[in-house]
């Protein structure tokens, strides 16, 4: 599983971050890890509406906390302290998921298709992306007779944000739209933790198809996270990874498009 949050707080207390090493370790040890440990003990389920309330609880404590602990020890946000562990959410949250426990699917979130080109020399290049994080497979293919290069195909590719401005919101509009045209069948997302962004882009938003969802997890940014908006946005996530075997059938008489 990809704990984007453990990494930073691993590469800080690494880079003896600002000299807040031995600070940055204790909070790893005593906080982060027991977190860690009663939200991987909880089972996501449909069935279990119960285990979304209490994640919800376990993260509003633990983000509260990364947020005193950064204003206490001068974190800057541009250091992502506290911002990964919005990305990180979804790692626990998913964990449970059928394609995901038999590793028919897997988590990333480096090196996503997004495209081919031909590039100076007349070879074909593959274009990758970043994202925050993707559910999607791993295959390895040959093109034109290069070398064989390994692909990762997304299911779900969600972008995760602490807010939303006009700009980032540009920029994660033409990401989605580029991942979308290179998987047709792949879904985009922006899970972000408040709304900075004017009612007007959201509303025009809805008129395309560039982002199936948007989802944020609180009401202001001094509110906590909502358990409600958590479980829809796993059943949206899981109802995405679920439908894609069905993703080819035609049945008629009735839709075609949006069956």
């Amino acid at each position: 599983m990809l704990y984007i949050h453990e990494r930073n707080l691993q590469t800080k207390i690494r880079t003896n971050y600002k000299n807040k090493a031995a600070e940055i370790q204790y909070l790893y040890d005593t906080v982060y890890l027991p977190m860690r440990a009663e939200i991987s003990s909880l089972t996501f389920s449909g069935e279990n509406p119960d285990a979304f309330v209490r994640a919800a609880e376990i993260f509003n404590v633990y983000y509260d906390f990364l947020n005193s602990f950064s204003e206490a020890h001068s974190i800057s946000s541009q250091s992502k302290f506290a911002s990964t562990f919005l990305e990180e959410i979804s790692a626990y949250l998913f964990k449970d998921l059928p394609d995901i426990t038999s590793n028919t699917l897997g988590v990333f979130n480096k090196g996503i298709y997004a495209g081919l080109k031909i590039d100076g020399s007349r070879h074909i290049e593959i274009i990758k992306k970043d994202v925050d994080f993707c559910i999607g497979k791993k295959v390895t293919i040959t093109i034109d007779n290069q070398q064989p290069t390994t692909l990762i195909l997304p299911v779900v590719a969600v972008e995760v944000k602490t807010y939303l401005d006009a700009t980032m919101f540009g920029e994660v509009k033409s990401s989605s739209k580029s991942i979308k045209s290179a998987s047709p069948n792949s879904r985009t997302y922006v899970l972000m933790g408040h709304k900075n962004l004017a009612d007007e882009h959201i509303i025009a938003a809805r008129q395309d198809s560039v982002l199936n969802e948007i989802f944020v997890l609180r009401a202001n940014e001094h509110s906590p996270m909502d358990a409600t908006t958590i479980f829809d946005y796993w059943k949206e996530i899981s109802t995405a990874i679920s439908e894609l075997a069905n993703d080819d059938g035609i049945h008629v008489p009735g839709r075609l498009l949006n069956p």
